[in-house]
């Protein structure tokens, strides 16, 4: 599936054929785009390139929510049918765990190559997801918002995402925000957090409703761990082999895989040390930090 900036205008190309096979020009051709909030877009005027060849070029304007597209190409006409696709529309800025130019280095894939830049880009996206999933919340400090609920008799209030590196806001199932100026104690690697003392969290007007709103920052720093971009690398390469088999070098010692879960056999074992020596001395920090 392809993947898009948000901002940047997409062509999408599709062909018509009759039952026989043949590439036939049909002049009720038109696309249909579904966007991520339900809402969508006809266009009932698509560019003829050839016999049956057509490609519609769907402007940025309507490609502005971040998120997953899907559309339909439909036909009624000598070459009717439906033809089904799907986009991914991302931001621009979101922190990644390596670049499409790193990955390209990695496989000594020249930069004005655009060949594979789709599946590429495709294979880091399910890399950096799979890695959050592994260590536990974002690769770089991001603001979360979620709901929780307080326990251990309104004391203790737990998070999903970890490392825990601050905690911003916390409002009442109310919608009124309970006071943490006086500070707070959190576990960064247990994703907890408790008032000074042990006190419990006291909402507005003392209401004792369990249920939380909090806003937080969780992350393993500022700036992407170099293991963890090595990981990454590492892992794309093995997962190219899948798809366009071993580099013409000679290989040095194989290419073995360790599982672990949700992982089976995804990830190379030097990425794997790469990751748990890297996830072990971050959490020794911060616990020393702490």
């Amino acid at each position: 599936m392809a993947r898009y900036p948000n901002g940047q205008p997409v062509r999408i190309s599709t062909t018509v054929r009759d039952l026989t096979g043949a590439l036939v020009d049909d002049a009720t051709l038109s696309l249909t785009v579904s966007k991520p909030d339900g809402t969508t877009a006809a266009y009932a005027s698509p560019a003829h390139d050839s016999t049956g060849n057509y490609h519609q070029d769907v402007p940025s304007a309507d490609l502005l929510q971040n998120g997953h597209y899907q559309y339909a190409w439909t036909a009624t006409g000598a070459g009717a049918g439906v033809s089904i696709g799907d986009l991914d529309v991302f931001d621009p800025f979101e922190v990644r765990v390596l670049s499409l130019q790193d990955s390209k280095d990695m496989l000594n894939i020249p930069q004005a190559t655009t060949t594979y830049d789709a599946e590429l880009d495709a294979m880091i996206a399910t890399v950096e997801t799979s890695l959050e999933g592994m260590t536990g919340g974002p690769l770089v400090n991001r603001s979360v918002t979620e709901r929780s609920e307080m326990t251990s008799m309104q004391t203790v209030i737990q998070v999903r995402q970890r490392p825990l590196v601050s905690v911003t806001q916390i409002l009442s199932a109310s919608g009124g925000a309970i006071d943490i100026s006086a500070g707070l104690d959190i576990d960064p690697n247990a994703g907890t957090i408790r008032r000074k003392l042990g006190l419990p969290f006291y909402g507005p007007f003392f209401q004792w409703l369990p249920q939380v709103n909090i806003t937080y920052v969780a992350g393993w720093g500022t700036a992407m761990p170099a293991a963890f971009n090595l990981a990454g690398r590492i892992i794309v390469a093995h997962l190219w082999q899948t798809q366009h088999g071993p580099s013409a070098r000679p290989s040095m010692g194989g290419d073995e895989t360790v599982t672990l879960p949700g992982w089976g056999f995804a990830i190379p074992n030097r990425a794997a040390e790469l990751l748990d020596g890297s996830l072990n001395g971050m959490k020794f920090a911060q616990e020393a930090y702490v």
